[in-house]
Order: structure tokens, then sequence, then C-alpha cells
């Protein structure tokens, strides 16, 4: 799995200081994972690392504990209120926000033209924020984590996010684009570990997904 272990080795073993280090991508690294034969929702227990309450995949929970020990260290207060979510947390995240309503069927009446209901279905309506579907979130993989200052889940304004927009890249962590402010799917609460990398090595990843698949 020459991919994964490329990004492995450069992430968690030593680098010289002159090199240039940058997150692997915009959102969470699964494609070792997936490599791997690990399924969403369904991480082994011995992958997993847990961090001041905070349960993890283990590069990932490593690096969390880089980025909170910064924080602090600059009178920061970061908190985690979701981070690993099993494939039936999941599932209990999604029903909650997307449950099933039942809605009215109407037909045309094709003399006079009014409409009239026929019957009803059931369909999901979703509210608040986007939630992924079950075995779809990067919860699930143990690469993402809801932040909070100890007052909520973190604003666009908040000082922790603006902390995070700054420092959170220097241990492989990344702010997704479909969660930046601005935008109607936003999240600024929500981060992801991408993995570092040698940024001249980068192009390296952004390789088509069939051809990934095909170096192992």
């Amino acid at each position: 799995m020459l991919i994964a272990s490329l990004i492995f080795a450069i992430s968690i073993s030593g680098v010289a200081d002159t090199t240039e280090l940058v997150p692997a991508g915009e959102e969470a690294l699964t494609i070792d994972l997936e490599l791997d034969g690990y399924v969403n929702g369904y991480m082994d227990r011995d992958r997993m690392m847990t961090y001041a309450g905070c349960t993890l995949e283990r590069d990932a929970a490593y690096t969390y504990a880089l980025l909170m020990e910064a924080a602090a260290r600059d009178g920061v207060y970061l908190e985690p209120i979701d981070c690993y979510r099993t494939y039936n947390e999941q599932k209990a995240a999604y029903n909650r926000r997307c449950p099933y309503t039942d809605t009215p069927v109407y037909d045309r009446d094709p003399i006079t033209g009014e409409q009239y209901q026929v019957g009803s279905k059931s369909i999901r309506v979703c509210t608040g924020p986007p939630t992924a579907r079950p075995g779809y979130s990067n919860h699930g993989w143990g690469r993402a984590v809801d932040f909070s200052d100890g007052r909520g889940e973190l604003g666009c304004r908040d000082r922790a996010f603006i902390w995070l927009q700054s420092n959170a890249q220097r241990f492989g962590w990344v702010h997704p684009p479909w969660a930046h402010c601005g935008r109607s799917t936003q999240e600024p609460w929500h981060w992801e570990y991408a993995s570092l990398i040698e940024a001249n090595l980068l192009p390296v990843l952004r390789l088509d997904s069939d051809l990934v698949a095909v170096v192992e």
C-alpha cells in the first residue's frame, strides 16, 4: 500500500526542520484505512486511542493531542464535543436530524383541474446542519472532531475558531471546504485529520481514486 505507507512515514517519522509539511488534503484522509480493510463506524479497538475523553484513530489522536497542547499554551480553550462515532451512533444522529415525515401526495382532476389528496408517503425531512448518512461520516473513521470553546459549538468569529484557522494545519488538521463559514452548510466547529506530507510530494496524492486503489 504505497500511498498509505508514504503518508504514514512522512507524517509520523522524524522530518528535518527545513522540510515544509502541509496537510495531505482538504478533508479527512481515509484511503489508508480503507486499503487496510477498516470499515467506517466499525473501527477496531486496537486502532483507536483516547486523549482527554476524545476517542480517535491513533494517528489522528496523536496529532490531536499536540494540537490541544499548543492551544492551551496559547491560552485558547478547546473542548471536544464529538469525536469517533460508531455506525449505530451515526444512524441515531441521522435519524434525529432527518426523521421520516408523512407528506401528502396530490393528483389533479382532469376535468376541473383542481388538486386533491390521494394519499401520503413517508419521506425524510432534514433540519439544521447537514448530517452524513450512516457509514459516510468522517467521524466514523475516527478522524473528525467537533469543537466547543466551553460555551457551545464554535462560531465563525470565536477566538478558538480563529486560532484553529491559523494553527490546525501545522498538525495535519483541516476545516473541510463544505464546512467553511459563509456556506449554507457551514460548521465552524467541525475539523478533520488530513495527515501531513512534504509539500513537494503533495501532487503524488492527487490521483484518481481508481489509480490509488491499484497501488496496493
